[in-house]
């Protein structure tokens, strides 16, 4: 094995290093991305839903939350009564 041969393998290694780091990179922004629209629409539905009761505190609290937690209050949406109810930890 000469020099351009190991150079190559290099290079090669690189790429795939490069395609695996770019993968990770596009899989979390999408995640994130999701998320982010999980989260908007949850805002939109406890405003439909309640209105004035949805405050900037409660705003605050969709934007911090989980998504394992903004997916249990999504599930909620229909079935609480109240606001409370359905920001229930």
């Amino acid at each position: 094995m000469d020099t351009q041969d190991i150079v190559e393998i290099w290079r090669q290694e690189a790429i795939q290093e490069g395609l695996k780091q770019g993968l990770e990179r596009g899989v979390r922004q999408g995640l994130e991305q999701g998320i982010e629209r999980e989260r908007k629409l949850l805002l939109r539905l406890l405003r439909r839903r309640f209105g004035d009761q949805v405050d900037e505190a409660t705003e605050r609290r969709v934007e911090a939350a989980s998504a394992e937690q903004i997916e249990v209050w999504v599930e909620r949406v229909l079935s609480a009564d109240t606001l409370a109810e359905l920001l229930a930890d």
